[in-house]
Protein backbone atom coordinates (compact mmCIF):
# COMPACT_ATOMS: atom_id res chain seq x y z
CA UNK A 1 0.00 0.00 0.00
CA UNK A 2 2.79 2.41 1.08
CA UNK A 3 4.89 1.49 -2.48
CA UNK A 4 1.62 2.39 -4.80
CA UNK A 5 1.08 5.26 -2.88
CA UNK A 6 5.12 6.66 -2.76
CA UNK A 7 4.74 5.31 -6.62
CA UNK A 8 1.64 6.93 -7.83
CA UNK A 9 2.93 10.29 -6.08
CA UNK A 10 6.29 10.28 -7.88
CA UNK A 11 4.27 9.51 -11.01
CA UNK A 12 2.42 12.60 -9.99
CA UNK A 13 5.38 14.79 -10.26
CA UNK A 14 6.77 13.49 -13.09
CA UNK A 15 3.74 14.45 -15.29
CA UNK A 16 3.14 17.96 -13.41
CA UNK A 17 7.55 18.69 -14.29
CA UNK A 18 6.66 17.71 -17.83
CA UNK A 19 3.60 19.60 -18.14
CA UNK A 20 5.53 22.35 -16.81
CA UNK A 21 8.37 21.89 -19.11
CA UNK A 22 5.91 21.85 -22.01
CA UNK A 23 4.06 25.00 -20.51
CA UNK A 24 7.27 26.73 -20.17
CA UNK A 25 8.27 27.15 -24.10
CA UNK A 26 4.29 28.27 -24.29
CA UNK A 27 4.76 30.79 -21.63
CA UNK A 28 7.70 32.41 -23.33
CA UNK A 29 5.96 32.88 -26.66
CA UNK A 30 3.23 34.46 -25.18
CA UNK A 31 5.32 36.65 -23.07
CA UNK A 32 7.44 37.69 -26.43
CA UNK A 33 3.89 37.98 -28.62
CA UNK A 34 2.65 40.57 -25.35
CA UNK A 35 5.78 42.44 -25.43
CA UNK A 36 6.27 42.65 -29.28
CA UNK A 37 2.18 43.93 -29.15
CA UNK A 38 3.38 46.54 -26.55
CA UNK A 39 6.17 47.81 -28.23
CA UNK A 40 3.87 47.76 -31.80
CA UNK A 41 1.55 49.96 -29.66
CA UNK A 42 3.87 52.59 -27.94
CA UNK A 43 5.47 52.96 -31.53
CA UNK A 44 2.12 53.74 -33.11
CA UNK A 45 0.84 55.65 -30.31
CA UNK A 46 3.99 58.01 -30.96
CA UNK A 47 3.17 57.66 -34.86
CA UNK A 48 -0.66 58.97 -34.34
CA UNK A 49 0.40 61.78 -31.85
CA UNK A 50 3.50 63.50 -33.99
CA UNK A 51 2.58 62.66 -37.36
CA UNK A 52 0.72 66.08 -38.10
CA UNK A 53 3.79 67.97 -36.93
CA UNK A 54 5.64 66.78 -40.08
CA UNK A 55 5.38 67.89 -43.09
CA UNK A 56 6.48 67.54 -46.46
CA UNK A 57 9.36 70.00 -47.91
CA UNK A 58 9.09 70.72 -51.74
CA UNK A 59 12.23 72.69 -53.20
CA UNK A 60 11.93 74.26 -56.85
CA UNK A 61 15.15 75.93 -58.22
CA UNK A 62 16.46 76.21 -62.18
CA UNK A 63 17.48 71.89 -61.93
CA UNK A 64 13.85 70.96 -60.89
CA UNK A 65 11.70 69.91 -57.69
CA UNK A 66 13.62 67.95 -54.62
CA UNK A 67 11.69 66.87 -52.09
CA UNK A 68 12.11 66.09 -48.35
CA UNK A 69 10.90 65.59 -44.89
CA UNK A 70 10.82 68.20 -42.00
CA UNK A 71 8.96 69.31 -38.81
CA UNK A 72 7.54 71.75 -37.11
CA UNK A 73 9.46 72.76 -33.31
CA UNK A 74 7.10 74.90 -31.98
CA UNK A 75 3.66 76.18 -32.35
CA UNK A 76 4.66 79.29 -34.45
CA UNK A 77 5.62 77.35 -37.75
CA UNK A 78 9.20 76.99 -37.39
CA UNK A 79 10.75 73.89 -39.53
CA UNK A 80 13.55 71.84 -39.05
CA UNK A 81 14.67 70.24 -42.07
CA UNK A 82 17.53 69.19 -44.23
CA UNK A 83 19.95 71.74 -45.60
CA UNK A 84 20.72 70.10 -48.96
CA UNK A 85 16.55 69.63 -49.85
CA UNK A 86 16.15 73.73 -49.78
CA UNK A 87 19.54 74.57 -51.20
CA UNK A 88 19.48 77.61 -53.60
CA UNK A 89 15.70 77.05 -53.63
CA UNK A 90 13.79 79.64 -55.49
CA UNK A 91 10.80 78.35 -54.13
CA UNK A 92 10.00 76.14 -51.05
CA UNK A 93 6.58 74.65 -49.79
CA UNK A 94 5.57 72.67 -47.20
CA UNK A 95 2.65 70.51 -47.29
CA UNK A 96 0.68 69.43 -44.66
CA UNK A 97 -0.98 65.85 -43.94
CA UNK A 98 -4.16 67.11 -44.77
CA UNK A 99 -2.43 68.32 -47.83
CA UNK A 100 -1.95 71.83 -47.31
CA UNK A 101 0.53 73.46 -49.09
CA UNK A 102 2.32 76.45 -47.27
CA UNK A 103 4.78 78.47 -48.32
CA UNK A 104 7.93 78.46 -46.56
CA UNK A 105 10.33 80.96 -46.04
CA UNK A 106 14.52 79.63 -45.42
CA UNK A 107 15.98 81.28 -42.40
CA UNK A 108 19.30 79.02 -42.78
CA UNK A 109 20.55 76.38 -44.13
CA UNK A 110 24.07 75.22 -42.80
CA UNK A 111 26.32 72.92 -43.90
CA UNK A 112 28.01 72.66 -40.97
CA UNK A 113 25.14 70.54 -39.41
CA UNK A 114 23.59 69.73 -42.20
CA UNK A 115 19.98 70.90 -41.55
CA UNK A 116 17.65 74.04 -42.24
CA UNK A 117 15.23 76.00 -40.38
CA UNK A 118 12.28 77.50 -42.14
CA UNK A 119 9.44 79.22 -41.37
CA UNK A 120 5.59 79.70 -42.22
CA UNK A 121 2.84 82.37 -41.55
CA UNK A 122 1.14 79.68 -39.31
CA UNK A 123 -0.19 78.46 -36.12
CA UNK A 124 0.88 74.60 -36.40
CA UNK A 125 1.34 71.70 -34.13
CA UNK A 126 5.06 70.70 -33.04
CA UNK A 127 6.47 68.17 -31.33
CA UNK A 128 8.35 68.77 -28.59
CA UNK A 129 12.30 68.96 -27.93
CA UNK A 130 13.38 65.35 -26.64
CA UNK A 131 17.16 65.28 -24.23
CA UNK A 132 19.41 63.43 -27.27
CA UNK A 133 22.29 63.78 -24.62
CA UNK A 134 20.22 61.08 -22.81
CA UNK A 135 19.74 58.53 -25.39
CA UNK A 136 22.11 55.43 -25.19
CA UNK A 137 22.99 52.71 -27.17
CA UNK A 138 20.15 50.20 -27.63
CA UNK A 139 17.58 53.22 -27.25
CA UNK A 140 14.48 52.33 -29.14
CA UNK A 141 13.75 54.92 -32.06
CA UNK A 142 11.00 55.80 -33.98
CA UNK A 143 11.20 58.31 -37.10
CA UNK A 144 8.41 59.67 -39.20
CA UNK A 145 8.78 60.73 -43.00
CA UNK A 146 7.67 60.96 -46.74
CA UNK A 147 9.25 58.58 -48.63
CA UNK A 148 8.65 59.60 -52.70
CA UNK A 149 5.39 60.34 -53.18
CA UNK A 150 3.81 57.99 -50.44
CA UNK A 151 1.95 59.38 -47.21
CA UNK A 152 3.83 59.95 -43.86
CA UNK A 153 5.16 56.74 -42.83
CA UNK A 154 6.73 55.88 -39.14
CA UNK A 155 10.42 53.59 -39.15
CA UNK A 156 11.49 51.59 -36.28
CA UNK A 157 15.07 51.05 -35.18
CA UNK A 158 17.74 51.42 -32.39
CA UNK A 159 20.79 53.03 -31.69
CA UNK A 160 23.28 51.28 -32.69
CA UNK A 161 26.18 53.68 -31.53
CA UNK A 162 27.66 57.19 -31.77
CA UNK A 163 30.33 58.53 -35.00
CA UNK A 164 32.91 61.48 -34.95
CA UNK A 165 33.63 60.14 -38.67
CA UNK A 166 32.18 57.66 -41.36
CA UNK A 167 34.65 56.64 -44.79
CA UNK A 168 37.19 58.77 -43.35
CA UNK A 169 35.59 62.70 -42.82
CA UNK A 170 34.36 64.07 -39.92
CA UNK A 171 31.21 65.10 -38.72
CA UNK A 172 31.33 68.27 -37.24
CA UNK A 173 29.60 66.67 -34.43
CA UNK A 174 29.30 63.23 -32.89
CA UNK A 175 26.21 61.79 -34.71
CA UNK A 176 24.08 59.21 -33.73
CA UNK A 177 24.21 56.09 -35.75
CA UNK A 178 20.86 54.48 -36.20
CA UNK A 179 19.76 50.98 -37.10
CA UNK A 180 16.88 52.06 -38.49
CA UNK A 181 15.55 52.01 -42.32
CA UNK A 182 15.22 54.91 -44.23
CA UNK A 183 13.92 55.80 -47.61
CA UNK A 184 14.65 58.77 -50.23
CA UNK A 185 12.58 61.49 -49.40
CA UNK A 186 13.08 61.14 -45.77
CA UNK A 187 15.44 63.54 -45.57
CA UNK A 188 15.23 65.78 -42.45
CA UNK A 189 12.59 63.83 -40.85
CA UNK A 190 12.45 63.70 -36.70
CA UNK A 191 13.57 60.89 -35.14
CA UNK A 192 11.89 60.27 -31.73
CA UNK A 193 12.27 58.83 -28.65
CA UNK A 194 8.98 56.12 -27.39
CA UNK A 195 8.14 59.74 -25.73
CA UNK A 196 7.04 61.51 -28.93
CA UNK A 197 10.17 63.64 -28.37
CA UNK A 198 12.71 64.84 -31.25
CA UNK A 199 15.85 63.83 -30.53
CA UNK A 200 17.51 63.87 -33.53
CA UNK A 201 17.13 64.77 -37.23
CA UNK A 202 17.76 62.59 -40.03
CA UNK A 203 20.74 63.94 -42.19
CA UNK A 204 22.67 60.69 -44.11
CA UNK A 205 21.86 57.18 -45.31
CA UNK A 206 24.24 54.49 -44.57
CA UNK A 207 24.54 50.96 -46.84
CA UNK A 208 21.49 52.61 -49.33
CA UNK A 209 18.93 52.92 -45.92
CA UNK A 210 19.86 50.04 -43.91
CA UNK A 211 20.52 52.07 -41.57
CA UNK A 212 21.33 56.04 -40.74
CA UNK A 213 22.55 59.18 -39.24
CA UNK A 214 21.13 61.29 -37.29
CA UNK A 215 22.23 64.61 -36.17
CA UNK A 216 21.45 64.89 -32.84
CA UNK A 217 18.95 67.47 -31.53
CA UNK A 218 21.62 69.37 -28.76
CA UNK A 219 23.44 70.25 -31.88
CA UNK A 220 20.33 71.27 -33.87
CA UNK A 221 18.70 73.44 -30.93
CA UNK A 222 22.91 75.40 -31.23
CA UNK A 223 21.78 75.87 -34.49
CA UNK A 224 18.42 77.31 -33.61
CA UNK A 225 19.42 79.51 -30.75
CA UNK A 226 22.21 81.18 -32.26
CA UNK A 227 19.44 82.18 -35.00
CA UNK A 228 17.17 83.32 -32.20
CA UNK A 229 19.96 85.23 -30.43
CA UNK A 230 22.08 87.02 -33.37
CA UNK A 231 19.97 86.50 -36.51
CA UNK A 232 22.49 84.40 -38.27
CA UNK A 233 24.64 81.47 -36.97
CA UNK A 234 27.40 82.76 -34.79
CA UNK A 235 30.28 79.39 -34.46
CA UNK A 236 32.81 80.02 -32.07
CA UNK A 237 36.68 79.87 -32.89
CA UNK A 238 39.77 79.48 -30.47
CA UNK A 239 42.59 79.22 -32.90
CA UNK A 240 44.31 76.63 -31.31
CA UNK A 241 46.16 73.21 -32.37
CA UNK A 242 46.08 70.27 -30.44
CA UNK A 243 48.16 67.16 -30.98
CA UNK A 244 47.28 63.70 -29.08
CA UNK A 245 50.58 62.31 -26.95
CA UNK A 246 50.83 58.99 -25.96
CA UNK A 247 50.21 58.72 -22.27
CA UNK A 248 47.63 60.71 -20.70
CA UNK A 249 47.58 63.33 -18.13
CA UNK A 250 44.64 63.09 -15.79
CA UNK A 251 42.88 61.21 -17.80
CA UNK A 252 43.32 63.40 -21.57
CA UNK A 253 45.98 63.00 -24.41
CA UNK A 254 44.92 66.09 -25.95
CA UNK A 255 47.79 68.47 -25.72
CA UNK A 256 48.36 72.27 -26.71
CA UNK A 257 50.21 72.42 -29.59
CA UNK A 258 50.91 75.62 -31.49
CA UNK A 259 49.51 78.87 -30.96
CA UNK A 260 48.78 82.11 -33.37
CA UNK A 261 49.94 85.22 -31.50
CA UNK A 262 46.65 86.86 -32.60
CA UNK A 263 43.73 84.10 -31.51
CA UNK A 264 41.65 84.02 -28.87
CA UNK A 265 43.38 80.91 -27.25
CA UNK A 266 46.73 82.96 -27.02
CA UNK A 267 45.57 85.67 -25.94
CA UNK A 268 43.80 84.33 -22.95
CA UNK A 269 46.67 82.37 -21.74
CA UNK A 270 46.77 79.46 -22.94
CA UNK A 271 50.39 77.99 -23.29
CA UNK A 272 52.05 75.39 -26.04
CA UNK A 273 52.07 72.24 -23.47
CA UNK A 274 49.08 72.22 -21.67
CA UNK A 275 46.70 69.36 -21.70
CA UNK A 276 42.81 70.00 -22.69
CA UNK A 277 40.76 68.64 -19.58
CA UNK A 278 37.49 70.44 -20.77
CA UNK A 279 36.34 73.16 -23.22
CA UNK A 280 32.89 74.86 -21.69
CA UNK A 281 30.89 72.05 -20.54
CA UNK A 282 32.43 69.23 -23.00
CA UNK A 283 35.11 66.87 -21.27
CA UNK A 284 38.00 66.35 -23.34
CA UNK A 285 40.22 63.15 -22.96
CA UNK A 286 41.35 63.22 -26.98
CA UNK A 287 42.08 64.86 -29.53
CA UNK A 288 38.59 64.10 -30.64
CA UNK A 289 36.88 65.13 -28.16
CA UNK A 290 37.99 68.47 -29.45
CA UNK A 291 35.82 68.72 -32.35
CA UNK A 292 32.82 68.50 -30.82
CA UNK A 293 33.23 70.77 -27.72
CA UNK A 294 34.20 73.25 -31.19
CA UNK A 295 30.69 72.46 -32.12
CA UNK A 296 29.24 74.76 -29.08
CA UNK A 297 30.99 77.48 -28.93
CA UNK A 298 29.92 80.78 -29.55
CA UNK A 299 31.38 83.69 -30.76
CA UNK A 300 31.56 86.42 -28.30
CA UNK A 301 29.80 84.10 -25.64
CA UNK A 302 32.82 83.93 -22.58
CA UNK A 303 33.75 79.77 -22.41
CA UNK A 304 35.99 77.79 -19.43
CA UNK A 305 38.77 75.80 -20.85
CA UNK A 306 40.46 73.52 -18.13
CA UNK A 307 43.50 72.60 -18.94
CA UNK A 308 46.74 70.63 -16.72
CA UNK A 309 49.62 72.56 -16.56
CA UNK A 310 52.40 71.03 -15.00
CA UNK A 311 50.66 69.65 -11.62
CA UNK A 312 48.45 72.67 -11.59
CA UNK A 313 45.08 72.36 -12.57
CA UNK A 314 43.35 75.61 -14.38
CA UNK A 315 40.11 77.18 -15.62
CA UNK A 316 41.16 80.01 -18.42
CA UNK A 317 38.30 81.98 -19.44
CA UNK A 318 38.36 82.45 -23.11
CA UNK A 319 36.05 84.98 -25.45
CA UNK A 320 35.69 82.79 -29.44
CA UNK A 321 35.73 84.86 -31.98
CA UNK A 322 33.58 84.28 -35.08
CA UNK A 323 35.08 81.65 -37.02
CA UNK A 324 36.86 82.03 -40.35
CA UNK A 325 34.36 80.34 -41.89
CA UNK A 326 31.40 82.10 -40.78
CA UNK A 327 30.37 83.98 -43.83
CA UNK A 328 29.57 80.54 -45.64
CA UNK A 329 27.31 79.61 -42.36
CA UNK A 330 24.97 82.29 -43.24
CA UNK A 331 24.41 81.66 -47.11
CA UNK A 332 22.45 78.25 -48.05
CA UNK A 333 24.30 74.83 -48.03
CA UNK A 334 26.82 73.97 -50.34
CA UNK A 335 26.83 71.21 -53.27
CA UNK A 336 29.43 69.30 -51.14
CA UNK A 337 26.61 69.53 -48.55
CA UNK A 338 23.94 67.66 -50.71
CA UNK A 339 26.45 65.01 -51.77
CA UNK A 340 27.70 64.65 -48.52
CA UNK A 341 23.73 63.52 -47.17
CA UNK A 342 22.36 62.54 -50.18
CA UNK A 343 18.79 62.06 -49.08
CA UNK A 344 17.57 64.76 -51.25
Amino acid sequence: MIRRTVFNHLLTTSLLAFGLLLVAPAARVLAEDSLTDNLACQVRKVFDERRDAVVKVRAKDQLGIRFGSGFFADPTGTIYTHAGIVMKADEVTVITPAGKELSARVLVADDRSGIAILKVDASTPSIPIGKSEDIAIATPLVLIGYPEDLAASPSFGIVGGFDRKYLGQFFSTTHIRANLPVQRGQGGAPVLNLAGEAVGILVGRIDAGAACHVLPMRAAEKVRMDLARFGQLRPGWVGVEVEDIAQPVAGSTAKVDKLDPETPAAKSGLLPGDILLKIGSTPISSVEDVIDASYFLTAGDSAGIEVMRGDEKLVIPVRPSLHPRAPGHEMQATADALQRFQLE
